[in-house]
């Protein structure tokens, strides 16, 4: 039977508080600045935010819950979260701006808000209304369920819900929650729970059809019960009532994890289904085979990771079926289900059609002889097409004709939209004939100019780029989009990536054909919902979701935020640094009307916002190319993977929407002993995360930077060669001139190297999506890339 995942994230009370258990003990003595206020954190003051000087600034009390007991005699959890702050230090007297004394200052970066870095797991108990604040999304955190949602799978805009629209709407800030259903728990936290009710199916409101949770009241006795999001009073079956206590709370709360957490999963009958049956999973790859595909090596990093593509489907999806289709001028079937593999070609490209039946080229992976199978298929591609490669490719007429065959296999329920099947297309380049064929090259001329809107407003010849932002066919798959630029055949760490990108990608625990509803109690409304969906034609609060695996999220807001952009999006940046200068002084005209006119007043709760509005403007996602005689040919950011970006960015939970823009850097020449080791719990040791700016660089050492969308490895150029032959195995490295790599051991390999494999190894995990080492010096014109990626540093770029 299906289960049906629920997940709670709105208590019901007056304030409308949405996790936590404890109030933060008031501020230490001494602080100075504003006077405290109810309900909002203590504030951060910099003075004064743009004439040049930043005074110092005692820190603020400590903030933050008292230890938490464990909810299981057998958990022993890490510290609690506080929300401290670090000291404010007077900033060096230096050249900068002018100050009334006539002494010049600048801005000490070192004093600047920036997210903390702690080995420790934090330890946050989820439960009822609380003034705590959750932990932040990008740190290390072991949440306790104890009658509240954990922020991995519900994460609110604000840790209270106001009490009027009047108050919303003077703070500034939106009010939305971001939904990651199946996200990854720590190891440390206890798995949902399964809940059956049997075959009548979950207890829910008879009005507006709300499972029976943890905020529902029972009344009369325990002989109804009030739904908690409509206030519905419905009658308590008789197989669930129990009696209830002078507080009302029954008596076997602590037997119905129902009642008892945030997050169960339900068990329910065959009716919540849109099938009879459960649909078999079915994996398509559809390989591009032209000479461009060769010449890149990428249809041998394809072919060589089919045996562990094999076997990762044997452990995650042991009923599966794979199948593999090739083109290049025509598209290409083999048939599988034959003692001896035959090759079937479909020529019509402009209307291609299926010519064999799917159960003909697919492969269950539990056959006794898939593995054979594969190894032969294996040869058969090499043979066949390495020396008689076309230089053409039709990878829109692969994916048609790949519908159309699983269309008569039942692959795809058509009336909803809901594809069972999943057909990855892995080509060189743009489909050049047939079904969706592109004619016009890229105009690398138009990047830095005015003529590079072209490629995002779907206007002329290179609509195709905008169509691929806005209309591809992942939006409502729920797949990727993912761009690998540099894909060299003679780098051998370009084999491993793949197998392992495929292999994460098809590991990942998974649904299909899922629903999301989102119920809000009364009072609030869905306003709109962000991420890769097809949408519900019958309600505003439903989406279909052809595939939720652990890093699907879904932004919901319950308020309309209208922004008219430009072709060139110039309006977004702009919108984004008026928000938040008008978050910032709505706070401060409200709650800090008596701190000095000089200073500039960051909560505690907002103090990272100018950081993250910086970086975002910064990051490869939205910033322009250079323009002008300072670009001099150099292409920043080209179209394709600004696309690839911004649909990742639409989907990502909110960890990895923040490593996107502001990645962590970690020095690697200087690895203590335990970096790279499993401390007691099993977790890696990394090593201390350094903010991305370039006065953490040396030119004698080897920093990583590593974000959810890439990860960059730079060399200084005056590193000890004993560390770079320990490392690589050569005592001098010129990127622009050698490739190295981190695959394998080397005959000099020393202990440093089998650190640093095991940091990136551990960090590539980590990822939604396993981004590839860039090793790179100083001299490599791909350094401009890690320098642009710093982004608390001033970029060549406008911003």
């Amino acid at each position: 039977m299906p289960s049906c995942p629920c997940y709670l994230g709105f208590p019901p009370s007056a304030n409308g508080p949405f996790y936590g258990s404890n109030q933060p003990p008031p501020p230490g003595p001494g602080v100075r600045g504003p006077p405290p206020n109810a309900g909002y954190p203590q504030a951060h003051q910099l003075q004064p935010p743009f004439q040049g000087g930043y005074p110092a600034q005692p820190p603020p009390g400590p903030m933050g819950p008292p230890p938490q007991p464990s909810l299981q005699p057998t958990f022993t959890p890490g510290p609690p979260f506080h929300q401290t702050t670090p000291p404010i230090q007077p900033p060096a007297k230096s050249s900068g701006a002018t100050t009334a004394s006539g002494t010049q200052q600048r801005i000490d970066p070192t004093q600047i808000p920036r997210p903390l870095s702690r080995p420790d797991a934090i330890t946050y108990v989820a439960k009822g209304p609380t003034l705590t604040m959750p932990p932040p999304a990008n740190s290390k955190y072991i949440c306790l369920d104890n009658g509240c949602a954990s922020p991995r799978f519900i994460r609110p805009s604000l840790n209270h819900v106001p009490e009027s629209k009047d108050l919303l709407q003077t703070s500034g800030l939106p009010l939305g929650v971001v939904v990651c259903p199946l996200a990854k728990l720590d190891p440390n936290e206890l798995s949902v729970p399964l809940v059956d009710f049997g075959g009548t199916g979950p207890l829910r409101c008879t009005r507006c059809k709300a499972y029976v949770n943890c905020f529902t009241r029972f009344i009369q006795g325990g002989r109804m019960f009030a739904c908690n999001i409509c206030t519905m009073q419905n009658d308590t079956p008789r197989d669930y009532y129990c009696a209830v206590d002078q507080l009302g709370t029954r008596r076997d709360v602590a037997d119905r994890m129902e009642l008892a957490r945030g997050s169960v999963e339900f068990v329910v009958p065959a009716v919540y289904s849109v099938r009879e049956s459960a649909q078999q999973e079915i994996v398509v790859f559809a390989l591009d085979v032209s000479v461009f595909a060769f010449q890149s090596n990428l249809v041998a990093s394809v072919v060589a990771a089919l045996p562990s593509v094999l076997e990762t489907l044997q452990k995650s999806s042991p009923h599966a079926q794979f199948g593999l289709m090739t083109f290049d001028t025509a598209v290409h079937y083999y048939r599988l289900d034959q003692e001896t593999i035959s090759m079937v070609v479909c020529p019509d490209v402009d209307d291609p059609a299926a010519p064999v039946p799917a159960r003909a080229w697919l492969l269950p992976v539990h056959s006794p002889n898939a593995l054979e199978k594969i190894q032969e298929l294996q040869d058969l591609i090499m043979t066949l097409f390495s020396n008689d490669a076309k230089n053409q490719s039709v990878s829109g007429a692969a994916v048609t004709s790949a519908v159309d065959s699983l269309l008569t296999s039942g692959g795809m329920y058509i009336e909803l939209a809901r594809i069972s099947s999943r057909v990855s297309v892995f080509h060189a380049g743009p489909p050049r004939l047939g079904v969706g064929k592109i004619t016009k090259e890229e105009a690398a001329s138009s990047y830095g100019t005015t003529k590079e809107v072209q490629l995002y407003a779907g206007r002329g010849v290179h609509a195709h780029y905008e169509e691929l932002a806005r209309l591809s066919a992942q939006k409502l798959t729920g797949g990727y989009v993912l761009h690998l630029p540099q894909f060299d055949k003679d780098k051998p760490e370009h084999l491993q990536y793949t197998k392992q990108l495929l292999c994460h990608l098809l590991g990942k625990h998974k649904a299909m054909e899922a629903v999301l509803k989102v119920r809000v109690s009364s009072g609030l409304r869905v306003d709109s919902i962000y991420g890769n969906y097809m949408p519900s034609a019958a309600n505003d609060d439903e989406v279909n979701m052809a595939l939720v695996d652990q890093d699907t999220a879904v932004g919901v807001t319950f308020r309309s935020h209208t922004c008219m952009c430009s072709g060139n999006g110039q309006a977004v940046k702009e919108k984004l640094v008026d928000d938040c200068v008008q978050v910032l002084s709505n706070y401060r005209k409200h709650c800090a009307t008596n701190s000095s006119s000089g200073q500039l007043i960051l909560p505690e709760s907002l103090k990272l916002l100018p950081l993250y509005t910086l970086a975002t403007l910064k990051s490869r996602a939205l910033r322009n190319n250079l323009t002008g005689q300072q670009a001099r040919g150099l292409i920043d950011v080209r179209a394709d993977e600004r696309v690839m970006l911004l649909h990742l960015l639409n989907s990502f939970p909110v960890e990895h929407a923040v490593s996107a823009v502001y990645p962590k850097m970690y020095a690697l020449h200087d690895l203590t002993e335990e970096v790279g080791t499993l401390d007691d719990k099993g977790d890696l040791i990394l090593p201390a995360a350094l903010p991305p700016t370039a006065e953490k660089l040396e030119e004698n050492g080897l920093f990583l930077l590593h974000s959810s969308t890439y990860m960059y490895l730079f060399i200084g150029a005056k590193t000890n060669p004993t560390l770079l032959e320990d490392v690589f195995g050569v005592p001098h490295i010129d990127t622009s001139e050698q490739s190295v790599n981190l695959v394998g051991d080397t005959d000099q390999s020393g202990v440093l190297r089998t650190q640093i494999q095991a940091v990136i190894g551990y960090l590539q995990l980590q990822s939604p999506v396993p981004s590839p080492l860039e090793i790179m010096s100083k001299s490599d014109w791909r350094s401009n890339r890690f320098l642009s990626a710093l982004v608390e540093d001033r970029t060549r770029n406008e911003v």
